[in-house]
């Protein structure tokens, strides 16, 4: 059985990819970010870092659309 790649959808700030994150996995994509560094405290990033999003190939149409919904509603 092949396995899907994993493939970035969306890099920027860490509040906007928690959100991002969010709206992906209510809908039914499975997603995770990098480069972030957690602690019992929370995560712990750099002002400069961007984080990324990663999602399955297979999920790349469904993913964009959202991302594109998402920025639209961000810039109103």
């Amino acid at each position: 059985m092949k396995q899907d790649k994993i493939v970035e959808l969306y890099r920027g700030e860490l509040w906007e990819c928690q959100l991002l994150e969010s709206i992906l996995k209510d809908n039914n994509i499975d997603c995770f970010l990098t480069n972030s560094t957690r602690s019992g405290y929370g995560p712990i990033v750099t002002p400069a870092q961007l984080i990324q999003i990663m999602i399955k190939e297979s999920d790349t149409i469904k993913g964009t659309e959202i991302l594109k919904q998402f920025k639209q509603n961000n810039q109103e």
